[in-house]
């Protein structure tokens, strides 16, 4: 049921978009274009997962994904569902954050909904994305604290977790952030992102291991984040794709990692001896965003409320192994993803201080610039 090939995680294939995405948002502003006016019907109250039969007729909808398997698991458990109920045409394309910006500037926007980060939207919010109208989705199956700004409605959960080595420590596993630093108890390389994505949870991991509250940060622990994993020395090494992130720990190179979920259990799926660390991990969302001056807002709002529904979300997560954004949703789990499944762990959990991303994303980017150069 499950295809390993997808668990290797879609931000292995297009993660230099995603950074590219908040790169871009330094720069982003409004569009010029005027308000259009929009389409209005009668809906009914949103209930997630439906939609009133050829609702849609004569509509046509584009998703902008990340392609790979995982574009393609969405399609199948999300947006042919959805086209095949409501009547609309629902067409698929390739996300480029450049083609975003674009579309919103010049005020010709052809896509409807994209696939971005929770920074993606919260820095684009009313520049690059709409201000979803909430009373048109329905938002009381959705994880709690998963909504993190007002233009985006969670369409994934994963998340950012220390990986290990159960040969080498399944006796002894580390049980907290600290103990991702520690070399001398957990001797070995750890891998670590140094991407082009620029990462606000990793240097927030690394101020939990110092014992801080993501909550109550400033600019000043971003640097003493980053010096954290310096002065592991020769004991860390950097991936910069999720896919060498997962070979690292296949191999043995790295007896410890700080991945995304998805690429440790790739990891495990592929047979590596690897489990993950589910203390102070850290709670990744990814968005569905409404880019700026879409033609049809509803229509749009109406494909969000469908594909949150729990049957589509645990079809989705068959799919493609990513946690569904439904508190409902049952997906059909073999043993090892069972395993990795991020929405069964979310007590221990940490989730990002958005806001605190927003305002102060210059100096993260300096910052991260340094560390991913080796500067």
């Amino acid at each position: 049921m499950f295809n390993i090939q997808h668990s290797a995680r879609r931000r292995g294939i297009a993660l230099a978009t995603g950074g590219a995405v908040l790169a871009l948002l330094l720069t982003a502003c409004s569009g010029s274009a005027p308000e259009q006016a929009q389409p209005e019907r009668d809906l009914g109250t949103p209930v997630a997962g439906e939609v009133k039969a050829g609702a849609l007729d004569g509509v046509t909808l584009t998703f902008a994904g990340s392609g790979g398997i995982f574009q393609d698991g969405q399609t199948e458990a999300l947006w042919d569902p959805f086209a095949k109920a409501s009547g609309a045409t629902f067409l698929q394309d390739a996300f480029d954050a450049g083609k975003l910006k674009a579309m919103v500037d010049s005020g010709n926007v052809s896509w409807d909904i994209v696939n971005a980060t929770q920074f993606d939207t919260a820095r684009g919010c009313g520049t690059l994305y709409e201000e979803y109208d909430y009373s048109q989705i329905d938002t009381s199956k959705i994880p709690e604290g998963t909504i993190t700004d007002k233009c985006m409605v969670p369409q994934i959960l994963y998340g950012l977790v220390v990986v290990y080595n159960t040969d080498k420590f399944g006796d002894n596993p580390p049980t907290s952030a600290a103990d991702f630093f520690d070399t001398k108890k957990f001797p070995g390389k750890r891998t670590v992102s140094q991407s082009t994505y620029v990462d606000p949870q990793t240097v927030e991991f690394a101020l939990t291991a110092q014992g801080k509250d993501v909550k109550n940060i400033t600019t000043d622990d971003i640097d003493t984040a980053f010096d954290m994993y310096r002065e592991l020395g020769d004991d860390v090494i950097g991936w910069t794709t999720g896919a060498q992130a997962q070979q690292q720990l296949e191999s043995g190179e790295a007896v410890m990692g700080l991945v995304w979920s998805g690429r440790g259990y790739g990891a495990a799926a592929a047979g590596a001896p690897v489990a993950p660390m589910w203390d102070q991990w850290m709670i990744m969302v990814d968005s569905n965003g409404i880019p700026k001056g879409v033609k049809d807002k509803q229509a749009a709002f109406a494909a969000v409320n469908y594909s949150i529904g729990a049957e589509q979300q645990a079809k989705m997560t068959e799919l493609t192994s990513y946690g569904p954004v439904n508190v409902d949703a049952k997906p059909k789990l073999d043993e090892t993803l069972s395993t990795w499944m991020t929405t069964d762990h979310l007590d221990t959990g940490i989730a990002p201080n958005v806001d605190f991303w927003v305002e102060n994303y210059d100096a993260l980017a300096t910052a991260w610039a340094s560390w991913a150069t080796g500067s």
